[in-house]
């Protein structure tokens, strides 16, 4: 079942995301870059932008990577946690506690919430 995206936190970090991408696509060097990509890459430096914490409690998803598909049911709830964080909490709050987790659960999250957040941002041809 596909998540709606209907929190007023997660509407204006939608809303914040749409503007650096439109912002990026500006940009010369980005001319050739795929809007999937340009998501991608503003949704890293977000969640790159301090240094990950120690480990805390997870989070919950509808959509995890492929790769996730192999890796223990327990790294897998901790990725869907993160997910669930975001439609309740925000984009803000999500990448605060993912910070706190281990890098294959970040990098997930990251696979995760490029595709969830692109999806959405086409679909309200807001890139």
């Amino acid at each position: 079942m596909e998540a709606k995206f209907e929190h007023s936190i997660l509407e204006n970090d939608i809303e914040r995301l749409s503007k650096e991408v439109q912002e990026r696509k500006l940009k010369p060097e980005q001319a050739e870059v795929p809007e999937h990509e340009i998501v991608r890459s503003v949704l890293g430096e977000k969640i790159q932008a301090q240094p990950p914490v120690q480990q805390a409690t997870p989070q919950q998803t509808t959509v995890l990577p492929a790769y996730m598909q192999q890796e223990p049911p327990e790294i897998q709830l901790q990725v869907e946690k993160l997910i669930d964080l975001l439609f309740h909490k925000g984009l803000d709050a999500a990448i605060k506690e993912a910070r706190k987790q281990e890098p294959l659960v970040l990098d997930a999250f990251h696979d995760s919430l490029t595709s969830k957040l692109y999806s959405e941002l086409k679909k309200r041809k807001l890139i």
